[in-house]
């Protein structure tokens, strides 16, 4: 059955604070690529799954960076055991199931129509983080085609071992992807075009790690010579 989400201000607070110093425990550099331009409002942010952590980065994100009032999808079964994720804007996803499918989908453009934004994992489940060409469920360009106004802005998460005991993270926004590129397109085309902005902004933010380019990025936590 379709659970809503159902935000409470307390334990966002709450949330919000734990998170901050949970995942500041756990990496030891968290770095961040801004974006010229920042959507906090009917925004579409389409995100790459590759590990546990990337619900709890988008978070961090959002309430750290965006300041948007936020909403995610997060699977039926995860909202059914954890369902205290409702409080902080998840709501449920089942795309083996048609019905849950559509009232998710109807429930994100409500949401997009009121000025909320939207972070959506499009490849539907986590996958390796060096698979490519990513690959979207269409879902994405429903909702962009029942909503033309909105932006559509791709978000990159990278992570990388590199001269510290703990990881690093690396956070890059993109800018919204210009609408007149993909108006015109069917829904099946507009989602081979959503797959290859991110795919190409997630390399390119791959090449900047494997190169140690820091020069554009934000440190939001941890300094450089950090080794822990």
């Amino acid at each position: 059955m379709f659970q809503k989400a159902h935000k409470r201000p307390f334990i966002e607070w709450g949330f919000s604070r734990f998170n901050r110093l949970f995942l500041r425990a756990h990496f030891s550099t968290i770095y961040f690529d801004p974006p010229a331009t920042t959507s906090n409002r009917s925004t579409l942010f389409l995100i790459n799954h590759s590990t546990w952590w990337d619900p709890l980065f988008i978070y961090y994100m959002n309430d750290q960076l965006i300041h948007s009032d936020g909403y995610g999808m997060m699977h039926e079964d995860g909202i059914r055991r954890f369902p205290f994720f409702k409080s902080i804007g998840a709501y449920s996803v089942n795309s083996e199931d048609k019905r849950h499918m559509m009232a998710s989908l109807k429930y994100s453009i409500e949401l997009l129509n009121a000025g909320k934004t939207v972070w959506i994992f499009p490849q539907g489940e986590e996958q390796h983080l060096e698979k490519r060409p990513l690959q979207f469920f269409s879902g994405i360009s429903y909702l962009v085609q029942k909503c033309p106004d909105i932006d559509v802005v791709p978000v990159s998460l990278y992570y990388s071992l590199e001269h510290s005991r703990k990881p690093n993270a690396y956070l890059k926004v993109g800018d919204p992807v210009e609408k007149s590129s993909y108006r015109q397109l069917n829904r099946k085309q507009m989602t081979t075009l959503f797959e290859k902005v991110s795919t190409d902004q997630l390399d390119r933010l791959r090449s900047k790690v494997i190169q140690e380019d820091h020069e554009t990025f934000i440190r939001l936590h941890g300094k450089a010579g950090d080794d822990q």
